[in-house]
């Protein structure tokens, strides 16, 4: 239910609340039954909920890269004033965070990356047998160290953008130094625009390498 595609608020409630049932009863069926565990769900429901939101977050923070590359490309193309909705969070964004986010749900399901989820959940439960206790040392680490991918997604996406709208500035600023009678003010927002846009539509070919690093990100998989 908090998971990415799974979670979008866009998708009814009661389509939301039946996909994860369905999911439920196909992990069920490969999960080992731990008769003991089962007779003590006040223990074993909190525990399970808490590796799920594990989980989640793991995914969450994948997401929040590309989100992040998002806002960084905006950024350098003047589009920061640009608003949109984030499908995620439903919060106010900027239109090219937005843009990736649903190009990476796109991606996420066109690559069959949605499979490792699944695969990633039921391989918990060997990890973390039902009926057992997790402790901070066995995720407290992974999630802080998956936690540094968001800065490294996130550049790996908006550095092409970056590197052409930074040339861009030191040619122009080259020209007003030669020429000050130019307004190189004019010029440079356009331009910038254009070859940015140019340089993020030849850069998205790219754009599974990075969704597959970010499917990695995962923690129980880390």
């Amino acid at each position: 239910m908090f998971a990415p595609i799974w979670g979008y608020p866009g998708i009814p409630q009661y389509l939301r609340i039946l996909l994860v049932l369905s999911i439920a009863v196909g992990i069920a069926a490969v999960t080992p039954f731990n008769d003991v565990a089962y007779r003590n769900p006040g223990l074993i429901i909190p525990v399970e909920f808490f590796i799920g939101l594990l989980l989640t977050m793991g995914i969450r923070i994948a997401f929040a890269g590309l989100h992040m590359g998002g806002q960084l490309i905006s950024y350098h193309l003047g589009f920061s004033a640009i608003g949109a909705i984030d499908p995620q969070t439903m919060n106010r964004s900027t239109l090219m965070a937005t843009f990736l986010t649903m190009m990476g749900y796109m991606v996420l399901l066109v690559s069959n990356q949605h499979h490792t989820m699944f695969l990633a959940l039921a391989q918990s439960y060997n990890a973390f047998p039902v009926g057992s206790s997790i402790t901070t040392g066995q995720w407290f680490d992974s999630l802080i160290e998956v936690s540094k991918q968001i800065f490294v997604i996130g550049w790996k996406i908006a550095l092409p953008v970056f590197a052409a709208t930074f040339l861009i500035e030191v040619t122009v600023g080259f020209i007003a130094r030669m020429q000050p009678n130019i307004n190189t003010m004019v010029v440079t927002a356009p331009l910038k625009i254009l070859v940015g846009l140019v340089v993020l539509g030849a850069s998205l070919a790219f754009m599974p390498q990075v969704m597959t690093g970010v499917i990695d990100t995962m923690v129980l998989r880390k």
